[in-house]
């Protein structure tokens, strides 16, 4: 068992995730080993590189996104959050329009460390309250329609 605590992990990644430092996130990761699943912004679970790849997208749409934990409970090898995410659609996101409209919505997380590193993460935020803030109920419709149905 590591000597750093899943939950210490955990905060040290969303840390780099809030200021947008990726360099600083793979320090908390296995690279080789991790799989994601951001439930309606990845296919499924992917690798850490896709994983840079979908968050990048989300930065470019949303380049004031920030995580604000409200609880954290941690395990032997494992952490499960629970937040607030909020963000400012400045930029398209997965087709839908900026719309320069503030939304905030809960999530949870969970990660599973394994030597002192993350190897799985799957996180859901509530995504039809963030499409529904940002683009109105018909267009939020649409924009949460895109986001489920989008190509890779």
């Amino acid at each position: 068992m590591s000597a750093i605590r899943p939950d210490a992990i955990y905060i040290r990644f969303l840390d780099a995730i809030n200021g947008q430092n990726l360099d600083s996130a793979a320090a908390c990761v296995d690279v080789v080993r991790y799989r994601e699943n951001c439930v309606g912004f990845t296919s499924g679970f992917v690798n850490w590189e896709d994983a840079q790849a979908s968050v990048r997208v989300i930065w470019k749409a949303l380049p004031d996104l920030r995580v604000e934990l409200h609880n954290l409970a941690a395990g032997a090898d494992f952490a499960v959050a629970r937040g607030t995410v909020r963000g400012t659609a400045l930029g398209r996101l997965y087709g839908a329009p900026a719309t320069k409209r503030k939304y905030e919505a809960s999530f949870f997380d969970y990660v599973r460390v394994d030597g002192g590193l993350i190897v799985e993460r799957v996180q859901q935020a509530d995504i039809l309250a963030q499409m529904l803030q940002l683009y109105g109920r018909v267009i939020g419709l649409v924009g949460l329609d895109a986001m489920f149905l989008r190509q890779k």
